[in-house]
C-alpha cells in the first residue's frame, strides 16, 4: 500500500517565507541635483549614471507608481539627500505694464516682492519674500513662516522699469534680475536718480511693493 502524501498546510507554509527586501536607488544630475532614473538598485545603471543615492523604499515606490512627479524630486548633492520640492516656472500674469505701489499707500501686508528705493543714494534694492527663499521678512504677525521649498525652474526674469513719476512715458532705467539671484540675498542697483519716480513691471508675482527712504 502506497504511503498517503500529506501536504503542509498552505497558510503555515505561506507565513514561514521569507523575502528580501527591495532596495531602490536614484540616479541624479550632480549638476541641477534633478532625478533621472529611479527603481531596484539592480536596475539602475552605475555604468550609465555616475550620480547614485540609495532611496526609502516607500518614496521610489511612489515615484515609480506616478503618485509622486519625478520632476519634482531634486537631490542636494552636499547632504546626498532627496527631498521633494515644488517646481516653479513663472509666467506674466498678464501683459500689462503695473505700477508698483508705495507702501504708504498699499492695501497689501504680504509682498512677495520687496522694493527699496533711496532717492539720496540713488539706489534700488529688490528682495524675494522670505516665504520663497528670499530676504524679504514678513510682518512679524504673519510669523512663522513656512518657507516653501521650491526649484525655480529656468532663468526668470523680472524686470522692472523706472521712469519720471506718474509719467511711463519717460523711462529713465531698464533693470533685469533672475530669481535664482534673490535666492539668500538681495540685489542692489544704481539708478542715479535724486527725484521722485515710478516702478512698472509685468507681474510674474502676484504681490508687489516698493518703500521709499
Amino acid at each position: 500500500m502506497a504511503e498517503e502524501l500529506v501536504l503542509p498546510d498552505f497558510d503555515e507554509w505561506l507565513a514561514s517565507q521569507t523575502y528580501e527586501k527591495v532596495k531602490y536607488n536614484a540616479a541624479f544630475d550632480a549638476d541641477s541635483g534633478r532625478l533621472l532614473s529611479v527603481g531596484p538598485e539592480t536596475s539602475v545603471n552605475e555604468e550609465k549614471y555616475k550620480n547614485i543615492i540609495s532611496v526609502k523604499s516607500d518614496i521610489a515606490e511612489d515615484i515609480i507608481a506616478g503618485k509622486i512627479n519625478i520632476h519634482k524630486c531634486f537631490v542636494d548633492p552636499s547632504q546626498g539627500e532627496l527631498e521633494i520640492i515644488e517646481t516653479k516656472s513663472l509666467f506674466t500674469i498678464d501683459d500689462v505694464l503695473h505700477r508698483i505701489i508705495e507702501k504708504k499707500w498699499s492695501e497689501i501686508e504680504k509682498p512677495d516682492i520687496y522694493i527699496i528705493y533711496d532717492r539720496a543714494k540713488g539706489k534700488m534694492v529688490v528682495k524675494l519674500s522670505e516665504e520663497f527663499g528670499g530676504t524679504h521678512k514678513q510682518d512679524k504677525k504673519f510669523h512663522p513662516i513656512t518657507q516653501r521649498k521650491i526649484f525655480w525652474d529656468g532663468q526668470t526674469k523680472l524686470d522692472f522699469t523706472i521712469t519720471a513719476y506718474n509719467d511711463p512715458h519717460i523711462v529713465y532705467n531698464t533693470l533685469s534680475v533672475s530669481i535664482e539671484e534673490l535666492i539668500g540675498k538681495s540685489v542692489t542697483f544704481d539708478v542715479d536718480h535724486n527725484e521722485f519716480v515710478s516702478i512698472y513691471t509685468k507681474r510674474l508675482f502676484k504681490n508687489y511693493m516698493v518703500e521709499e527712504v
